[in-house]
């Protein structure tokens, strides 16, 4: 009987390890950014659309320099920390540089993109070049970024 436990034990954490993912950290902003975006992409999922464009149209939504953000597949924003992004046209995604970075965010697949461009840093409050990773999903583009010089 003890041993039969034992081994279910073994057995148990040996499905649970499977499983495991390692989780990236903020020091590798890449990998980290993906998985802010994935997890939006889960609560949109479980929570609906209005739960997602709710709390990411919220402070709550911000954690240092990371952030989602929500276009519709119309190109205007639809959740953003800022409340002056909602509703922006997307005509005006022009960086300081005179990139006009729209038509790429637009772009994203459904596998995801990269898109760079210079922004507003939340955490500094300065223009930095920002990296953002967007996903099309169910028709809106769900993305977040992080911000450097290079």
């Amino acid at each position: 009987m003890l041993r039969s436990a034992a081994l279910s034990a073994v057995l148990v954490l040996a499905f649970l390890m499977a499983g495991c993912v390692a989780i990236p950290t903020k020091s590798e902003p890449a990998a980290y950014t993906q998985a802010v975006v994935q997890d939006a992409i889960r609560l949109y999922t479980q929570e609906g659309r209005q739960a997602a464009i709710d709390h990411y149209s919220s402070s709550e939504n911000v954690d240092g320099q990371w952030y989602v953000f929500i276009i519709g597949g119309d190109g205007y924003t639809v959740a953003h920390h800022n409340p002056e992004m909602i509703g922006r046209d997307p005509a005006l995604r022009v960086d300081v540089t005179g990139y006009f970075y729209g038509d790429d965010i637009l772009s994203a697949t459904e596998a995801g993109k990269w898109v760079s461009y210079v922004f507003n840093n939340p955490e500094t409050g300065e223009e930095t070049r920002k990296h953002t990773w967007v996903v099309r999903h169910d028709g809106l583009f769900i993305g977040s970024g992080w911000y450097n010089e290079e």
